[in-house]
């Protein structure tokens, strides 16, 4: 029963998981890599992740520190790997987008990932990232205004001031 119903979730959400670990992680074979051990974490607590409010944000939350582990402990030590920014066609993934949301702040881009790409609630985002959903709001809002701004600017926009405040 645990293999046949972790099997279905895995099927379910591995595409969309691997969309969202890609607004972080500019190299799809290290998106591949923590992805799958991401879902080897997820297999071996699957009695505690089948019944997280959103385990799909689970897998996308512990896909991303696996990245930052990564990221930090080879920092100064070069990538093995080239980097391949282009993302397999069949995930439909606008590569402005995905950079847009790699200049992101860490936060806003862990909101907005779970909020649009997961298409999870205010409540489920803030119970998987441990903050008030009001913050999630403040954290969407600003998210999303500086991806307009990045992606299509207009000459309202640059001038706005209200604008200006979200690009940090």
């Amino acid at each position: 029963m645990k293999r046949t119903e972790f099997d279905a979730f895995y099927r379910r959400s591995k595409d969309k998981c691997f969309r969202a670990v890609l607004a972080s992680v500019a190299n799809t074979a290290e998106a591949d890599d923590v992805l799958a051990e991401a879902y080897t974490r997820a297999w071996q607590r699957w009695d505690h992740v089948s019944t997280h409010p959103a385990p799909e944000a689970w897998i996308v939350l512990v896909a991303m520190n696996l990245h930052r582990d990564n990221w930090r402990s080879n920092r100064f030590w070069p990538r093995l790997r080239p980097a391949n920014n282009v993302p397999a066609p069949e995930l439909d993934l606008d590569i402005d987008l995905l950079q847009a949301l790699r200049q992101l702040p860490e936060r806003q881009r862990d909101v907005v990932v779970m909020r649009i790409l997961l298409d999870h609630d205010n409540e489920q985002v803030a119970q998987t990232l441990g903050i008030a959903p009001a913050t999630v709001s403040v954290h969407l809002h600003r998210g999303l205004a500086a991806l307009r701004l990045q992606i299509s600017p207009t000459t309202d926009d640059l001038n706005d001031p209200r604008e200006q405040e979200y690009i940090r």
